[in-house]
């Protein structure tokens, strides 16, 4: 029998529910590269032609957990279908200039706009909170996914992040060694590193001087890096949990962006018959058939057209017999691999019946199986910024307009002879500091990093504001394993194209928190100090937090107001069948389920190391080979 979790009495049913998005059709990226007319195709309307009936496997999300699985299975010889809620690509020069990815997370192409909130009550939020909305939380809707428009930083996680998931599930295959020397090894086979260049820092004394300061900052007791090995991700390092100063690995080739939007591309360029890349196409659920009591995935409905879903800025209702001309069915014979991320993916499953049971029957859901851990865990990083106006233009960045065009450096960059020491071969970030906090664990849990420009957070015009002049410099903080783990996703209805409700309920909602937040002062009076060695001497030059913010009283309450995050996870996370708020074994299988996997950030059970991607990628190949494993 197929089970349908949409209630067509409901007047959230089918028939009721309002379509956003533009013209009906999708584009399929062709060829080796990606042709500027697939943009074009979109926006005509052309229709997916190549769209088939039936798959082994269907991929949804193209991001680096889908999108490093579906190259996977098509180079072993499957047939795979991958769908993007976006279209093919966006500005195509936002996207490979390493300086540009504050433009590439504001491109309306591209990006989605979701808003959430840090707390229950509204009043607890700071300058980021937009009245009626929420705060900003910048996705990106494309090829690659959010490695469309991220910061590129690639940075191995602690061995311990592994072996709790192995302890947690019993399974040896999450053993630190052999995600190392198995998984990290294939990462690595395709995906290019890059850090930049020295020469950088000799075109800015100002710059040039920070670095000096940044390394003769001491820090808490424990292992450090040795300066003969400034790889973050050496072997070394990572063995010993070192902390230090640290060149930033960036996911670059020959200086522009260079991710899972390329490997794919280069995937079926070579597998043309085995891969097929939709776009513009939004998942609308998962159809399944119940065998004995378990779930078996049979079929994906899906809508296509450009930019329908609601975060995107020029979104738009459309009648109700449009949304039924968009809607297409895709048989699959083998399995479904979620991987929208850790908003999506879970609003998928719930979208599909799968979810804390009475939560879906309140938005007319039929509940297929009741997960009460679907859409809760949502955890994060939490960051904050120190801003600092200069007296003077910062020398490597005087001739920049951060333009796509009519731009000297733009123009140097698009030089090969000079692009290697071009600012805009650089996201900015040379060199960071990993650090412990000094009354905390055994390991690093601070990433302390500076950059070019005036960056607080994730306000409205966040990009305009960040290059709106070349007089400022931000030091980030960023603190991973943050101890709270009450945040949740919920449906704000049964429409596939409207955004769910995010409530991260940061620091317990306000009640916890204590740990992170001194971890994050300890921080912020550092990079005070490496500002006074580096002549920032007036305090009044601190435009953030302030000089006003001085005392750990004044400070603890302005993180909690101000601190943002990037990395959301943990919505849909690993454990043991039967312990609550498990929604994944540990081969990624949705408990209750035959052949439905989720791939992604959503998979952790609780966020891992302090960077995303590389976790990501990793659990990505773990998940192909159990994949495979099982198809044999």
């Amino acid at each position: 029998m197929t089970n349908s979790p949409r209630d067509p009495a409901s007047p959230l049913g089918p028939g009721r529910r309002a379509v956003l998005g533009g013209a009906a059709g999708a584009v399929l990226a062709a060829g080796a590269g990606l042709p500027a007319a697939s943009a074009a195709a979109a926006r005509s309307g052309r229709p997916a032609a190549d769209l088939p009936d039936e798959v082994e496997y269907l991929v949804i999300g193209s991001g680096p957990g889908g999108g490093s699985v579906a190259a996977n299975l098509a180079e072993a010889g499957h047939s795979v279908l991958v769908l993007e809620a976006g279209p093919a690509q966006g500005n195509q020069t936002y996207y490979e200039v390493p300086s540009f990815y504050l433009k590439a997370a504001r491109d309306p192409e591209i990006s989605w706009d979701m808003w959430v909130r840090h707390y229950t009550d509204d009043a607890a939020h700071g300058s980021q909170w937009v009245p009626g909305k929420g705060i900003l939380y910048p996705r990106s809707a494309t090829l690659g996914g959010c490695t469309a428009h991220n910061a590129m930083i690639l940075m191995y996680p602690e061995h311990s992040d592994w072996a709790y998931i192995r302890d947690l599930t019993g399974d040896q295959g999450w053993d630190p060694q052999t995600m190392w020397d198995v998984h990290w090894k294939k990462v690595l086979s395709w995906q290019p590193v890059e850090r930049s260049s020295p020469l950088l820092a000799l075109r800015d004394p100002f710059l040039d001087a920070l670095v000096l300061g940044v390394n003769s900052e001491p820090l808490p007791q424990g292992p450090v890096a040795s300066p003969l090995d400034p790889d973050v991700n050496s072997r070394a390092n990572v063995d010993r949990s070192s902390q230090g100063v640290f060149t930033t690995p960036m996911t670059a080739l020959a200086g522009r962006r260079h991710a899972i939007r390329e490997r794919l591309l280069a995937v079926r360029s070579r597998h043309p018959a085995r891969l097929n890349l939709v776009t513009d196409a939004l998942a609308e659920r998962i159809v399944f058939e119940e065998a004995g009591g378990t779930l078996r995935a049979t079929a994906v409905e899906l809508l296509l057209g450009r930019h329908l879903y609601g975060a995107f800025a020029d979104a738009r209702p459309v009648a109700d017999a449009e949304r039924a001309s968009l809607r297409r069915t895709v048989r699959v014979t083998r399995e479904v691999v979620v991987a929208g991320g850790a908003f999506n993916t879970p609003q998928l499953l719930m979208l599909s019946g799968i979810g804390p049971r009475d939560h879906l029957a309140a938005r007319g859901i039929t509940p297929l199986l009741d997960l009460p851990g679907v859409g809760g865990n949502l955890q994060d990083r939490y960051e904050v910024s120190v801003v600092s106006r200069l007296g003077h233009d910062l020398a490597a960045i005087a001739e920049c307009e951060f333009r796509d065009q009519d731009d000297p450096c733009l123009t140097e960059w698009r030089d090969p002879l000079r692009r290697p020491a071009a600012p805009y071969a650089s996201n900015g970030v040379a060199t960071g500091i990993k650090r412990r906090y000094s009354r905390g664990s055994a390991h690093p849990e601070l990433f302390v990093f500076a950059a070019p420009g005036n960056f607080a957070g994730y306000v409205p015009d966040f990009d305009t504001l960040a290059v709106k002049d070349k007089r400022h410099l931000s030091w980030l903080v960023l603190k991973g394993y943050a101890a709270n783990r009450s945040g949740t996703v919920r449906l704000s209805s049964a429409d596939p194209t409207a955004q769910p409700e995010i409530n991260f309920r940061s620091m317990d909602d306000g009640r916890g928190g204590d740990e992170d937040v001194a971890a994050m002062i300890e921080a912020i009076r550092s990079i005070r100090s490496i500002n006074r060695k580096v002549g920032l001497v007036d305090p009044l030059s601190e435009s953030v937090p302030g000089p006003r913010v001085a005392t750990d009283a004044q400070l603890a309450a302005w993180i909690r107001r101000e601190a943002w995050g990037h990395h959301a996870s943990c919505t849909a996370a690993i454990g043991p069948a039967g312990r609550t708020g498990s929604v994944l074994d540990s081969r990624l299988r949705v408990h209750g389920t035959a052949n439905v996997r989720v791939v992604d950030a959503s998979a952790f059970p609780r966020i891992p190391g302090l960077f995303l991607m590389a976790p990501v990628l990793l659990l990505a190949e773990k998940a192909s080979q159990d994949i495979l494993t099982a198809a044999v």
